[in-house]
């Protein structure tokens, strides 16, 4: 199961790139917006600034925006960028570091499903999510 983190991190990513252009982003707003702890949040937009995603500027006129099109973020990205490496479980995740890799009749069938997922998650992108969600522009405070 994804972690909180994980889905909180989605979400925040999602609210940034409705925004209109150019505009940025509060953390306290996002967090009122998309029911998250900001105290929560403000850890985990750093990560974000860190995987490259995120800018985050500090002052009056300050905020987060991506640092990307959203066109070019995937989920992916945003899920590996908050919580390492995403896996079903070991074997799936690095096979030679399982004891049992090379007698496990499922370890193939972890390795296939973890492919598969990859390839959901990379493919699917931000502009995907986003494009399906109707957004009430007073919402947006504009900075």
């Amino acid at each position: 199961m994804l972690s909180r983190g994980a889905d909180y991190g989605v979400r925040a990513m999602m609210d940034i790139a409705k925004r209109p252009p150019a505009t940025r982003a509060v953390v306290a707003e996002i967090a009122q917006r998309q029911n998250i702890p900001a105290f929560y949040l403000a850890k985990i937009m750093p990560r974000l600034a860190r995987a490259g995603l995120v800018r985050t500027s500090l002052g009056a006129a300050g905020g987060i925006a991506l640092a990307l099109p959203a066109e070019e973020i995937s989920l992916l990205q945003i899920i590996q960028a908050v919580e390492g490496p995403f896996a079903l479980n070991l074997c799936s995740l690095n096979p030679a570091k399982c004891k049992h890799h090379a007698t496990c009749s499922v370890c193939e069938t972890w390795c296939q499903a973890q492919t598969q997922l990859n390839q959901t998650l990379a493919g699917t992108r931000l502009s995907d999510l986003t494009a399906h969600v109707t957004t009430d522009k007073r919402s947006l405070r504009t900075r």
